[in-house]
């Protein structure tokens, strides 16, 4: 009985574990393709094959319509899509330029017409003015706005001011939500919760700009199934058919910078002294490098990759100070050659 009860116990615990695990997995950042296939006449087409074609990659994925002709594809990540619907005794409907953002849900119908010969429609899909499938109202940027538009940083979470309805915090880092705190956010990496735990603010763990495939913002009207007054997406890039790789390198210093308030404060409030005659130069450097590399691994059909590294050093002064008088064996223009800011390398 004691045996009977620890393996109840254990498998309780299980239970208990997984459907956490589905609870907080509910909210997710793929997207789905559906849609309905009728004839001319308007009628549904049934049993009619649909194919959906990831550009990125090249790998297919099949369905058929139901009996009511409708047909839907989730579990599909960002990126454009192609979709192609036949059926027996009639025309093929081929759909390209089907991008989805996030949790996005598409809808793709296509109207077959009988023919006799092979003929193929090809149709370039339009993104709506009014999404009619989803009422959310979110915001999305891509690799190529992160990696292009003017930065002070490479902190991916800095986009996020271009939301409008998100304005910085109490202080640098911080995020209000619709006049909010940052503590009812949801911030997830790769569907991978990464919220603070404490502070409710992302966490450091972030990839590199290069890395990024699209950054997210559930801000209005979203789904319940998404906690938070928002939910942040991040997702990271992934491996195509075909290699591409990129270089960066990155400074800012300060013989290109204009000075800063503090540094205009310290010179109005600075009074000289033996040690130090004038106030010092403001000096900072602060250099990134790296890059990224993608594509199909050699000798190993339907798999990809992607690795992306960054280094980030800088060289900035560090502040001595000594409230004891020199020596008097010290001589005075030995102290004043001396400067109090020394570069220091931190990596």
């Amino acid at each position: 009985m004691k045996y009977r009860a620890t393996f109840a116990c254990v498998i309780c615990l299980a239970l208990l574990f997984c459907v956490s695990a589905a609870v907080f997995g509910q909210g997710t950042d793929l997207g789905t393709i559906r849609g309905t296939v009728t004839d001319s006449t308007g009628a549904v087409i049934p049993s009619a094959s649909v194919t959906i074609t990831d550009a990125l990659t090249n790998t297919a994925r099949e369905t058929k319509t139901n009996a009511q002709g409708n047909y839907e594809m989730f579990g599909l990540k960002p990126g454009t899509y192609r979709v192609t619907i036949t059926a027996p005794g009639m025309n093929k409907r081929e759909t390209t330029d089907i991008v989805l953002n996030g949790s996005d849900t598409v809808s793709v119908d296509a109207v077959l017409k009988v023919s006799a010969a092979q003929e193929i429609v090809v149709v370039s899909m339009e993104a709506p003015a009014i999404n009619t499938e989803n009422q959310t109202i979110s915001t999305t940027i891509s690799n190529q706005e992160i990696v292009e538009l003017p930065r002070d940083s490479r902190d991916v979470y800095s986009f996020l001011y271009l939301n409008p309805n998100i304005t910085q915090g109490v202080s640098d880092g911080e995020f209000k939500f619709l006049g909010f705190q940052s503590y009812g956010a949801n911030f997830t990496l790769d569907g991978q919760r990464s919220t603070d735990a404490v502070f409710g603010e992302h966490t450091q763990s972030e990839p590199s700009l290069e890395a990024i495939g699209e950054l997210n913002v559930l801000s209005n009207d979203f789904s319940a199934e998404y906690a938070g007054i928002a939910n942040i997406r991040v997702t990271t890039k992934r491996g195509e058919s075909q290699f591409h790789g990129s270089a960066f390198y990155n400074n800012k210093n300060s013989a290109l910078a204009a000075l800063q308030i503090q540094d205009k404060e310290g010179m109005s409030n600075f009074v000289p002294n033996q040690f130090v005659t004038r106030y010092p130069t403001p000096y900072f450097n602060f250099n990134d490098i790296g890059g990224s590399l993608g594509g199909p691994v050699p000798g190993v059909k339907k798999t990809w990759f992607f690795a992306a590294y960054e280094r980030n050093y800088a060289r900035s002064p560090v502040n001595i100070f000594n409230n004891k008088l020199s020596h008097p064996a010290i001589p005075r223009q030995a102290i004043q050659d001396y400067s109090p800011m020394c570069p220091q390398e931190s990596i």
